[in-house]
């Protein structure tokens, strides 16, 4: 079994908080991290199971006081409102840490449906499909390193991937199910998957009627993978209104299928452009909904290829994030001036780094023209500015401006 960073954390999440939440889509690994949590003292239930979802939902408060503690309830979104109520009243009187442990396939605090968000009882992790590091036994440690201590991280040794295997792993996504999985497997597996995930969570998280809608908004939105959402030109493209594309948009974060980067400000100047990213949460599903092969991204012509690689570093740094000490912001900038960065990762103590990801195998000082200027903006906040590329050595560029190949992400 391939170990999760992030049992660690939830393991001392128990230990802190009288409630433990762990979000995360559908198939990316969930019940199996819940059942290692309670594994041997605690209790486990899934409302996926009709006769369990039936029993919570007519007497919830007898349900979640008849198991042991911890008491892991798997899909617990399928519960609605009362299940939540009744962990609140449950926590609310036994004040012993690590009572429950709910999953869910949506973030399904933040469901409208919902009049409890556990605040102050809850700490709420987010599990995201396999990590490079996860798949090849190491935990990275690259986000905390970057803000902390850039000087070690270039010293690190790295695996050296040739093009056509990195965008072998683009391809294939970081879902469970389909580590060992060959092509057309995949992608009969990605259509159910995504069929399942609208059919039933987005139906269940919200009151949509046209949930047929969803799929051709998401594919839109792989197309522009990593690109700034605009919402007037989604409408356009996708024959919806504004406000519909903002609510669909919203509904595949709610269900894990889409991540949004915000834009970041410096509070040195206020002329930034606001407009979020939106990244396709799996690069093995945005391929799979586009149609697109790891030789069609190796291919020097792709107009895909930057964008991909880019959600997949995005991706990668999203899911460190989990298990990082720091537990940094992970942004974008873009400036009226035309200074754009990829990346910007920021923690408490306002220390910034940019990243910026480059789907090339050289890199020029003209690739970092804009990790200068945002080094001379922030001075001594600066930690590091980093190209993520496709070559295989370390290269310096400037002061504390690197470029770094991809696979350090994931450096031992």
């Amino acid at each position: 079994m391939i170990e999760r960073h992030l049992l660690r954390v939830a393991e001392e999440s128990l230990r802190g908080f009288r409630v433990t939440v762990i979000n995360g889509p559908r198939q990316s690994g969930k019940t199996t991290l819940v059942k290692q949590l309670v594994e041997g003292s605690g209790s486990y239930w899934s409302l996926d199971d009709e006769s369990v979802r039936t029993a919570a939902r007519l007497d919830p408060h007898g349900f979640v006081e008849q198991g042991s503690s911890p008491m892991a309830i798997d899909e617990v979104q399928r519960g609605g409102n009362d299940v939540v109520l009744a962990v609140k009243s449950t926590v609310d009187r036994r004040k012993d840490r690590g009572q429950f442990v709910l999953a869910g396939s949506t973030r399904f605090l933040s469901v409208p449906q919902l009049s409890e968000s556990l605040a102050g009882r809850a700490e709420i992790l987010d599990l995201w499909p396999f990590s490079q590091g996860e798949l090849a036994g190491v935990r990275e440690t690259f986000l905390d390193t970057l803000l902390n201590d850039p000087d070690e991280l270039v010293r690190r040794r790295f695996e050296t991937v040739d093009r056509q295997v990195l965008f072998g792993r683009v391809v294939r996504g970081g879902f469970p199910e389909l580590i060992d999985a060959s092509s057309a497997p995949a992608a009969r597996w990605h259509r159910n998957y995504l069929r399942t995930v609208v059919e039933r969570d987005v139906v269940e998280a919200s009151s949509i009627t046209q949930a047929e809608e969803l799929p051709k908004m998401l594919r839109l939105l792989a197309a522009n993978s990593s690109g700034e959402m605009v919402t007037a030109r989604l409408a356009g493209d996708s024959g919806m209104s504004a406000d519909t594309v903002a609510r669909y948009v919203g509904l595949l974060e709610l269900v894990g299928l889409v991540v949004r980067v915000r834009a970041w400000t410096p509070s040195l100047t206020s002329r930034e452009k606001r407009h979020s990213k939106v990244v396709i949460a799996d690069t093995g599903l945005a391929c799979a909904l586009l149609g697109r092969s790891a030789n069609d991204l190796g291919m020097a012509t792709s107009s895909l290829t930057g964008p991909m690689l880019e959600s997949f570093v995005t991706m990668e740094l999203v899911k460190q994030r989990g298990w990082s000490d720091r537990q940094p912001t992970i942004r974008h900038w873009r400036d009226r001036n035309g200074a754009e960065v990829d990346l910007i990762v920021e923690d408490d103590s306002g220390r910034i780094a940019g990243i910026e990801v480059k789907a090339t195998s050289s890199v020029s000082r003209g690739d970092v023209k804009h990790l200068h200027v945002l080094r001379d903006k922030l001075s001594d906040r600066f930690a590091a500015g980093v190209v993520l590329y496709l070559g295989d050595r370390v290269v310096p560029l400037g002061e504390r401006i690197w470029a770094l190949p991809v696979p350090i992400l994931w450096a031992d």
